[in-house]
């Protein structure tokens, strides 16, 4: 059962944006979880039961941590967190609660916990539901809202290919569900899935220890030609499990974070 959840953090005095990166995140949020749970989660070494989003707070105004501009200071942290396995989410408020009068650090600047973990109950969903309540559309939307790369040979590809999407999440559901995939989708994602529209851009993302890697940030229409009712069903059901599991490289790291849009057909 995907959970996904936030917590916020507030910074004893305001946090420059230079000592902001992917990295940095990813190690404050295992600080948070405390150190049994970040040693399981650690132990996952190929498909991760979690990713992370991450947003700033100054002056009142939201923004995510790829935003353009490096410049300036930040008063609030606010992070994501989707548990593609159910068992972890009980374990993490338990720590969290357990941490209650912790200090965190991003590099040497104070952070402090402002509230509880905040859930609603569209974050919750069970995979059977996730299926049951899909619809057999033979078009999906995915808007790309933090920057997304695949790894092809030693490269970074910037390019919507719905072969990688849908790749990376059979594997993630294949994985966590107790509900299983239960048509070969393979042939399906190689042949009969086509990129109908795509309005992206790319950028550059850097990271503390090790360089940068390139993303795509944008929407893309993809076309699902079958008129199969239980492959559609399959296919958007993995598309709205993206928005828990997401796409691509570094999810755990804010990466390839998206939103699945129904696409009306037209009259």
């Amino acid at each position: 059962m995907p959970v996904r959840l936030g917590v916020s953090l507030v910074a004893e005095k305001p946090l420059p944006l230079s000592e902001i990166s992917p990295d940095r995140l990813h190690g404050l949020f295992f600080s948070i979880a405390g150190e049994e749970l970040a040693r399981e989660l650690h132990s996952y070494s190929k498909v991760k039961p979690f990713t992370l989003s991450f947003y700033l707070q100054s002056g009142g105004k939201r923004r995510s941590i790829f935003s353009d501009g490096e410049n300036g200071e930040v008063e609030r942290l606010h992070i994501g967190i989707s548990f593609l396995n159910e068992s972890l989410f009980p374990r993490f408020l338990s720590s969290f609660v357990l941490n209650e009068q912790k200090d965190f650090y991003l590099g040497k600047f104070k952070l402090r916990k402002i509230r509880k973990p905040y859930i609603t109950d569209k974050n919750i969903k069970s995979y059977r539901n996730l299926f049951e309540e899909s619809k057999p559309q033979m078009r999906i939307m995915f808007e790309f809202i933090t920057p997304t790369t695949f790894k092809k040979g030693k490269y970074d590809w910037l390019i919507p290919d719905p072969k990688l999407i849908f790749k990376g999440l059979i594997r993630k559901w294949q994985t966590f569900s107790d509900f299983g995939i239960d048509i070969d989708l393979r042939e399906v994602v190689k042949n009969k899935v086509i990129v109908a529209g795509a309005w992206i851009g790319t950028k550059r993302i850097e990271f503390s220890d090790f360089g940068w890697v390139g993303g795509f940030t944008g929407s893309v229409i993809l076309h699902l030609d079958t008129e199969e009712e239980r492959t559609l069903r399959w296919l958007n059901a993995l598309a709205r499990f993206a928005e828990f599991a997401g796409v691509g490289r570094k999810t755990t790291m804010g990466l390839g974070q998206v939103r699945f849009r129904e696409v009306v057909p037209e009259s």
